[in-house]
């Protein structure tokens, strides 16, 4: 346990992806809760930066976002200008490995069995967290970290702060779709790796199937996302030129209309998690789903999530309802798998072609839009 009493200002590095910042938030209000006094710099990436620049004065004091023109060395140049004292490295990665080789104060980076890359290479003087208990969800593990610094309860709490103008626009579309009637379920297309996308012609079945049952559809993702050629985007305008679009009970919210994407997604999150439109939420393994499903004090909503080469068990939405590896139905968040030979089990993150790809993702294709309606249906008939 650090000792507090000597802690002033406190550098919490976490340069990872969108998803991964939400799962982040309930360690980063229990810290924020228990050092009020502390001056708190959160360093994230840029991807992550419309949903943690809105945070400065809240969860932290100052946001330093690593990307674009800033590099590690000008980050690790702001964290020594800025005398801070503690380092604190949720992400165990080589960009966060990287800035802990930043000069002055106590470095504390993850166990080197819980770090990627070569990020314990690149601070073999910082301070060793305690091991990570195998097999727990990635919200548990990160409450592990803040339990260095703090002896206090969790919170479990998922809360961010919005800007005026996103909560405005997504009013502004719920009133002019008319969205909080009729029986809307949002379907989240994408996701930023293609192994863990589920096939744009399964959504457009699960979509007819829901419309046909009397349900309005809302289609919701990014706009425009380099790292996967705008998928979102081009599945969407595919599902326009084929008719299914029709803007009353078949709903585009993906094409932005000239809003920018930092907007867009902060508009989503209220849309998705506090406006209180969609009976159920749809999606893969993704930053909306997490940001839709993840049960916490601020809210809970009901959510399907579509799971193929990544382990459910930790990095499903947060549901300590649901238990790996034989309770994938929780109260809130339901997970679906299809049952396949090379998907994760275990503790094993992910499976081999995660992240270098996949010939043939059947993990993915083999999960049925039938099935996925069904839950819907199942979901729907026990309110």
């Amino acid at each position: 346990m650090v000792d507090i009493t000597k802690l002033q200002r406190l550098a919490i590095l976490y340069p990872k992806a969108i998803g991964d910042f939400y799962f982040a938030l309930p360690a980063l209000h229990t810290l924020r809760r228990a050092l009020r006094d502390v001056h708190i710099t959160l360093v994230v990436k840029q991807k992550q930066a419309p949903l943690v620049l809105p945070q400065k004065g809240v969860l932290a004091d100052e946001v330093l976002v690593l990307g674009g023109d800033v590099g590690c060395l000008e980050v690790r140049r702001q964290l020594s200008l800025a005398a801070v004292d503690t380092v604190l490295d949720l992400a165990g990665n080589d960009q966060s490995g990287l800035l802990l080789t930043c000069r002055g104060g106590r470095r504390l980076r993850p166990h080197a069995a819980d770090c990627k890359g070569m990020a314990a290479l690149y601070s073999p003087w910082a301070e060793s967290l305690p091991r990570l208990i195998p097999g727990q969800h990635r919200v548990e593990e990160l409450l592990a970290f803040s339990r260095v610094l703090v002896d206090a309860p969790p919170v479990y709490t998922f809360a961010l702060a919005l800007p005026a103008q996103a909560v405005e626009e997504s009013e502004r579309l719920i009133a002019e779709r008319d969205l909080r009637s009729g029986s809307v379920i949002v379907l989240n297309l994408g996701a930023s790796r293609d192994t863990k996308r589920w096939p744009a012609a399964h959504f457009r079945i699960l979509a007819n199937l829901l419309l046909e049952a009397g349900h309005r559809v809302v289609f919701t993702g990014a706009a425009a996302f380099k790292a996967d050629g705008s998928h979102d985007a081009r599945t969407i305008a595919q599902f326009a030129a084929e008719g299914l679009i029709d803007g009353e009970s078949c709903i585009d919210l993906v094409s932005d209309n000239g809003l920018s994407a930092e907007r867009h997604l902060q508009r989503d999150v209220h849309l998705l998690r506090y406006a209180q439109v969609a009976r159920v939420v749809v999606g893969n393994d993704t930053g909306p789903m997490h940001i839709a499903g993840s049960v916490g004090e601020d809210a809970h909503n009901k959510t399907v999530s579509l799971f193929g080469p990544t382990n459910w068990g930790r990095y499903a939405p947060y549901d300590p309802s649901r238990r790996f590896p034989d309770q994938p139905a929780g109260t809130w968040n339901r997970v679906l798998c299809a049952s396949v030979d090379c998907r994760p089990v275990g503790t094993t993150e992910a499976c081999r072609c995660y992240r270098r790809g996949c010939a043939d993702p059947k993990c993915m294709k083999m999960l049925h839009p039938d099935s996925v309606f069904e839950t819907i249906m199942d979901i729907l008939g026990g309110k």
